[in-house]
């Protein structure tokens, strides 16, 4: 067999190498394209789908998470320009920032622990997968018809004119002291007759018109303001300077949309849950005498007994000074307004009936029912119930269900945005004005 020519086989072995070259550099391409192909589906695909919460078949992922994230920390600086716009509205001394100080370091701390907002929003996601469920089962549905109308609304547009409000409760009659009452109550001079009185003795400040004299011209009236009217047209401009406000903080508008949609449902499943919450309570009028001891408790108590005026004893023991020269009347009250061992004496009475000494930590007590009625809940207090029938529901629904949180939530917590710097400074300046406590005895 005849031998290669050996300048055949170094080209050959030279040939080889190249394509070993060639194979290698397309291998180690492929390789980083591969990665960097992994690595945009991963950041762009991938990872913004993963579920951040989930409840089973419903999900909160990675970019729904950080939206809201960022939403609540929007809310929070917004809050924070109010209560400096507040500040300096007052006049903007030191003295008025320090009454607002607390509020408005406890803003800021907030936004320098993204972690600490990230956990609030991971809390509120999970109760609102909660309550979307037992939306559905209690046919709770909002469209977007009714998000369009609830921002409409916050925007202070009414197309159709500004809503009613709508009482909570009924107002009852006012009540009218019974015969027992007029025996325990001096009468006193009624609103009317004394209105009729005052008036009959004031002096008017109506201003008195003259007349122009001849030949001048008549005072020209000054024009009424007439309010610019808000259209559709003006409202749509204010709603879209807010969504360009939320868009340059990265916050998509229908994040601001799923907001409105939820506060819905929770309102809608609110109305639900507390509409067996009776509207009126059990209430009581109570004077009383307050002393420092048992011994002389005692013995205004045996004046009472032996027909001694109340009014006159209370103004002559009582250390009530609140109260002692009105006959140490107190008003109405509802349960869990006084002192427990007050008010359980208090409730045990008749209209009429005195009770025996009662120790709290105030000192004794001498108390008499004035009166005792149902009446209406007041808007606050009512609102109140209504809140905590919805937070006992809303424990007991978290002990039910099982949310599943993602572990790696931390990783995609955003920490923007931010207070601009010069709210910074301005918070700082004003903090270092304030004076420094006082030192020694």
């Amino acid at each position: 067999m005849p031998r290669k020519n050996k300048f055949v086989a170094q080209k050959e072995k030279e040939d080889l190498q190249k394509r070993t070259i060639i194979i290698s550099t397309i291998v180690v391409l492929v390789a980083v394209f591969s990665l960097v192909a992994y690595g945009v589906l991963d950041k762009y695909v991938l990872k913004p789908k993963t579920p951040i919460v989930q409840l089973d078949s419903r999900n909160v992922n990675v970019v729904e998470f950080e939206q809201r994230v960022r939403y609540q920390r929007f809310q929070i600086i917004n809050q924070t320009y109010q209560l400096i716009e507040f500040v300096q509205s007052l006049g903007g001394t030191p003295d008025i920032f320090a009454y607002f100080e607390q509020q408005i370091i406890l803003a800021t701390t907030q936004l320098s622990q993204p972690l600490l907002i990230g956990e609030e929003v991971i809390q509120t996601i999970s109760d609102d997968l909660i309550i979307l469920a037992e939306a559905e089962k209690m046919g709770i549905e909002v469209d977007e018809a009714q998000i369009d109308q609830e921002i409409r609304s916050v925007f202070g547009y009414f197309p159709e004119g500004t809503p009613t409000p709508i009482p909570i409760n009924e107002p009852l009659p006012t009540s009218t002291m019974t015969s027992l009452q007029m025996t325990l109550v001096p009468p006193t001079d009624s609103p009317e007759e004394d209105q009729e009185e005052n008036q009959s003795t004031l002096p008017t400040n109506t201003p008195q018109i003259e007349e122009a004299p001849e030949g001048e011209p008549d005072p020209t009236a000054t024009p009424l303001l007439i309010p610019t009217e808000y259209t559709l047209d003006l409202y749509e401009v204010n709603y879209q300077n807010y969504m360009d406000v939320l868009t340059n903080e990265e916050i998509k508008e229908q994040t601001f949309r799923d907001m409105v949609g939820m506060y819905l449902v929770r309102k809608e499943l609110m109305n639900i849950l507390s509409a067996d919450i009776t509207q009126t309570q059990e209430q009581i009028w109570v004077r009383h005498i307050l002393v420092e001891d048992e011994l002389t408790a005692l013995e205004v108590t045996d004046k009472l007994a032996d027909g001694q005026d109340f009014v006159v004893l209370a103004a002559e023991y009582s250390s009530d000074e609140t109260n002692k020269d009105n006959g140490g009347d107190l008003g109405w009250f509802a349960l869990g307004m006084m002192v427990q061992p007050f008010e359980e004496a208090a409730f045990a009475l008749e209209v009429g009936e005195i009770s025996d000494p009662v120790q709290t930590d105030f000192g004794w007590h001498i108390l008499q029912a004035l009166g005792k009625e149902q009446m209406p809940i007041d808007e606050a207090a009512l609102e109140n119930l209504r809140n905590q029938a919805f937070s006992e529901w809303m424990i007991e629904k978290r002990l039910e269900y099982e949310v599943e949180i993602n572990e790696d939530w931390i990783s995609f917590v955003p920490s923007e945005p931010v207070l601009p710097q010069e709210v910074i400074d301005y918070i700082q300046f004003q903090t270092s004005q304030q004076p420094a406590p006082a030192v020694g005895p």
